[in-house]
């Protein structure tokens, strides 16, 4: 699905939760003027100026899942149009990790399909766009910002591994070259898998897989471009170096 259509598809689903007339934020950490902006404009007007600090604190120490529901579509919304959210709203990692604080799986099935569907074509946005060397977000950093929320990766993986695209052979080689999930150690992951080592193990076991190895082979041998295969082939000696160790 389109991301637009699935931000569609999550003010549709939470259309029911309405805005309460106040919030209940921890007055040690916010003022009344803070609350006061989120009654400031319709929903699909607030900004980031408006909502950051909220999407910092909700279901910690600002208001409960009923006011995280309302907010919700907005706050994604403004998420996928920033360039950089980390900067314009708060660590991707953190904000997704709203879903799991607010027991996203226990919801209406209507409310977790929208999500899971939006968390999907998030994903496949990520695919067809992945980030390029000196960004801020890397490929590593969208697998523990999705973690965050499920439990289980296995449909983002297989998503990755069935997609065809160059663009997604890229992301793929991304990982390897520039993130730390092959490494045995710990000090050069995201930092934010430490809250989902389950999530970072999964990932760990499936870069090393078998099908990885071919994914990466198949996109070497299709491409007839240099600084690609010198890319394809830098990720395959990642692997062959990294393959016999052991991935649990």
């Amino acid at each position: 699905m389109d991301l637009h259509d699935a931000i569609e598809g999550l003010y549709r689903a939470f259309s029911i939760c309405p805005l309460p007339s106040y919030t209940d934020p921890c007055l040690h950490c916010h003022s009344t003027d803070d609350e006061a902006k989120l009654h400031s404009l319709p929903l699909r007007e607030l900004g980031t100026a408006e909502l950051r600090d909220y999407a910092a604190d909700a279901l910690l120490v600002w208001g409960g899942v009923s006011d995280f529901k309302h907010f919700l579509p907005r706050i994604f919304e403004l998420f996928v149009a920033a360039d950089d959210p980390g900067l314009v709203l708060i660590d991707p990692e953190i904000l997704f990790s709203k879903f799991r604080h607010g027991q996203w799986l226990t919801w209406p099935e209507g409310e977790q399909s929208a999500v899971r569907t939006f968390l999907m074509a998030l994903w496949a946005r990520v695919l067809r766009n992945p980030p390029e060397e000196g960004d801020i977000m890397d490929v590593e950093s969208w697998l523990c910002t999705i973690a965050q929320a499920e439990d289980d990766l296995g449909p983002y993986l297989n998503l990755w591994i069935e997609d065809p695209s160059l663009s997604a052979s890229f992301a793929l080689s991304a990982l390897l070259l520039s993130g730390g999930v092959l490494d045995s150690g710990k000090s050069n992951r995201n930092a934010f898998w430490s809250d989902r080592e389950v999530q970072y193990v999964q990932v760990r076991k499936w870069v090393g897989s078998a099908q990885v190895v071919q994914r990466v082979q198949q996109a070497r041998a299709e491409t007839d471009d240099p600084k690609a295969a010198d890319e394809f082939d830098a990720a395959l000696g990642i692997l062959s170096s990294k393959i016999g160790e052991s991935l649990d």
